[in-house]
């Protein structure tokens, strides 16, 4: 295929079809400013087809945007024009939105390339393909072919990529949200002016993607064909075995590059086309044992980081490149980069890692306690194929429930966690028993994690991200590890109201029904590599990271840089847990209690009734989560505070057995009556807290201190009137492992082990501490 010439820098588009004449275009704006004031607030009726694919939407759509082209003016040119293509694209008078299309983006030359730029391109060549299809009475797939080409070709390879992402929005994605829109103005008869041209833009975007959805992959392969240089599947040869890759590389390229590689087990993680398209050759190489088709079983965390330095090594003496290499990942890439950066090839330059994996620590278990998830990602990640029934045959929601229903079937079964394989999977797996072998953060996990000497020795620049809700223990460990042995360390923390999938995959206005502020809505990814262009090419620092630890502020809708999450300025806020009760929940009171008293809770550990009630994810709710709890509630806040950083505290509690596993929670309380969750419940086994690589049973009956830290993080602005809500619970759910108490190791304890109820006293020396100050 012969190559086109390079585009110009900042192009926008100018691709054909046939112009109206400037009388025309001329009179039609004379016609439409001419309009009396009124025009702008009237409705229009409208009846709502029953669903957008019904066979009347189409008219009943044309209709509706006919009757507002005419009244339709907006003082903002450029609003203007991008509504007035729509209008008349959805009206049918296709030359005149290409024309109309044509003019915006004539009006958008050499100015940067943002959201209404790429809204631009895709509206333009749809419409220029259907004025291409009406003119020259061209079939509609050879129309948008043309039009895809004389449009997208002169981009730059950013502005590409994005527009062909835009493109390729799924018309199922786009279908639901339309039938809302429909449902919302059912029963009202009509539409204000403004909701109506919403509603045409929101019936263009699905109807354009069902015209033309079939015919990218072709026209986009095409495109990166003559784009890209890419090899699907290299083979790396390492001590031992062989490593199996793919790279892409711009084509246009001028000399050798600086490689981005991720280090993965997963085929979906498979980033090597984003890196090219920003410029570096992008590596996306497979753990041993695994294909790029997704075949092949692995082991878990054993050769990665030898594995990964030997590809780093074998990348920097291609002849694409300039011999420096960078790392990206996500939970296990994640690890997999810190385990390459702990043996220092001469390549790798930087980092940048999102809510890492660190084995043992947040990941098969957590606190110190196993979560049956772990069986889960070890029959989808670790084995030669994953593992497919009937339930998953409906994608991602049918897999999830046949996992509930497995863990539900070992929460009402007797069966120690030995067999929580094979209770869940019908037989043993060797990985999962290898994991609990280990229970304690012994040399099983800590071989798979830099030692102090080798935190020294990264040197190189190290970004980490995290959130704050289920996001966070892996990166926090790496970051403040690296940190305390190497305190010039060049590393970066970013923290914010996310979670792992919401960094991944991007975050949106809502998470769990917690509105975030217009603050925290920040491309994460991007701004890795944003992160990536300053350490490599010298670019200017992305602002959002100015300072080591970066962290948002929830509620406040502003961003935090400090040198470190224990900032010196802060003051710390102690809460003591009191037992005398008030409105029906103890206090969280500023000083100690009187002597005597104590808090109790009480849990029957044998109770499985609640096997099918299901867990509340939700960040804001009207109702406290109390199942298995004990509540303590602050008196409201005077003034406005703002409390950051990482929870601390010591429980003086008398337990009733020699071991429990206990959950934190902590929530703002409005004045409303709401409750916002500040970070992701933590649950820890109290024989390890504060010291994870030794168990110290307690000692049953006796009263006795248990310092702890909650590996989370959090900020947020607490408003005036709202109170602090601690909730501390007793473990006791189908989707993780259940200590009795007994002392045995809890992998052997049964049901039979929960012969009384576990029973727990806080006394007046119990208390936590946050860093407290003014916003």
């Amino acid at each position: 295929m012969s190559r086109r010439a390079a585009p110009k820098a900042n192009a926008v588009a100018e691709g054909g079809g046939t112009s109206v004449g400037l009388l025309a275009r001329r009179a039609l704006l004379l016609l439409v400013l001419a309009l009396p004031a009124w025009a702008w607030a009237q409705n229009f009726g409208f009846k709502p087809p029953s669903d957008p694919d019904d066979v009347a939407a189409v008219e009943v759509m044309r209709d509706l945007a006919q009757r507002i082209v005419p009244v339709y003016r907006d003082s903002d040119t450029d609003v203007f024009l991008a509504n007035l293509t729509a209008l008349q694209m959805v009206s049918g008078t296709y030359r005149a939105a290409n024309d109309s299309n044509r003019s915006l983006r004539s009006r958008y030359q050499g100015k940067p390339f943002n959201g209404p730029v790429e809204r631009a391109i895709v509206d333009g060549i749809y419409a220029n393909a259907r004025a291409i299809e009406t003119n020259e009475r061209m079939g509609f797939p050879k129309a948008f072919a043309r039009s895809f080409q004389e449009l997208v070709a002169p981009l730059d390879n950013v502005q590409a990529a994005a527009v062909m992402a835009q493109l390729e929005i799924s018309p199922a994605s786009l279908k639901e949200p339309l039938r809302r829109e429909f449902d919302r103005w059912r029963a009202r008869g009509s539409v204000p002016q403004v909701d109506a041209i919403e509603l045409v833009r929101t019936w263009l975007a699905y109807d354009a993607r069902r015209a033309y959805n079939v015919l990218l992959p072709e026209l986009i392969a095409a495109e990166n064909r003559i784009r890209y240089v890419a090899e699907d599947d290299v083979r790396i040869r390492v001590r031992g075995g062989v490593i199996h890759a793919r790279f892409v590389r711009p084509g246009r390229a001028t000399g050798p590059l600086p490689a981005v590689l991720r280090f993965t087990l997963d085929p979906a993680e498979d980033d090597a086309h984003r890196s090219a398209v920003k410029g570096y050759v992008g590596v996306t190489a497979y753990v041993r044992g695994r294909t790029p088709d997704g075949k092949g079983a692995v082991r878990p965390f054993v050769r990665d980081g030898e594995d990964a330095a030997a590809v780093i090594d074998w990348i920097a003496r291609q002849p694409w490149s300039d011999g420096r290499v960078a790392m990206l990942g996500d939970g296990y890439s994640g690890f997999a980069a810190w385990a390459a950066a702990r043996r220092k090839p001469a390549a790798l330059k930087a980092i940048a890692t999102t809510a890492p994996m660190a084995p043992g620590i947040d990941f098969p278990m957590a606190g110190q306690i196993y979560r049956n998830a772990m069986v889960r990602w070890v029959q989808e990640h670790a084995m030669a194929g994953v593992v497919r029934t009937e339930g998953d045959a409906a994608g991602g929601a049918g897999a999830d429930a046949r996992w509930q229903a497995l863990d539900e079937r070992w929460y009402r079964g007797r069966r120690p966690y030995w067999d929580i394989d094979r209770v869940l999977v019908g037989k043993r797996n060797r990985v999962v028993r290898s994991w609990l072998t280990h229970p304690s953060h012994d040399r099983f996990w800590r071989k798979f994690l830099p030692a102090p000497k080798q935190f020294a020795q990264i040197d190189i620049p190290v970004l980490n991200i995290a959130g704050y809700y289920g996001a966070e223990a892996g990166a926090l460990y790496y970051h403040q590890a690296h940190h305390r042995h190497r305190p010039e360390a060049d590393t970066t923390l970013l923290l914010g109201p996310y979670d792992a999938d919401s960094i991944r995959l991007g975050t949106a206005a809502q998470l769990r029904g917690y509105t975030l502020d217009p603050a925290a809505r920040v491309d994460l990814p991007e701004l890795r590599y944003q992160w990536l262009d300053h350490v490599l090419r010298g670019a200017k620092k992305p602002a959002l990271l100015q300072d080591r630890v970066n962290y948002q502020v929830m509620g406040a809708d502003r961003w935090r840089h400090v040198p470190s999450l224990d900032a010196p300025d802060r003051t710390r806020m102690r809460l003591y847990l009191d037992p005398r009760e008030q409105d029906g929940a103890h206090r969280l009171a500023p000083s100690q209690s009187e002597p005597g008293r104590s808090a109790r809770l009480s849990i029957d550990l044998a109770d499985r009734r609640d096997g099918q009630v299901p867990w509340p994810d939700s960040l804001r709710s009207k109702q406290l989560p109390m199942r298995n709890s004990i509540r303590f509630v602050s008196d409201p806040l005077a003034t406005e505070t703002e409390i950051d950083g990482i929870l601390r505290g010591v429980f003086d509690i008398t337990p009733s057995r020699q071991d429990v596993d206990l959950n934190v929670s902590l929530y703002e309380q409005t004045a409303s009556g709401d409750y916002q969750l500040l970070f992701e419940p933590y649950d820890f086994r109290a024989s390890y807290a504060g010291h994870r690589t030794h168990r110290r049973l307690l000692r049953a009956g006796e009263r006795q201190l248990l310092p702890f830290t909650v590996e989370r993080a959090t900020a947020r602005k607490l408003a005036a009137g709202s109170r602090i809500v601690l909730v501390i619970g007793i473990n006791k759910r189908p989707d993780r492992q259940i200590n009795y108490g007994s002392g045995k190791d809890v992998n052997s304890e049964t049901i039979a082990d929960a012969k009384r109820p576990m029973r727990v006293r806080w006394h007046e020396r119990s208390h936590v501490e946050l860093q407290a100050g003014k916003p």
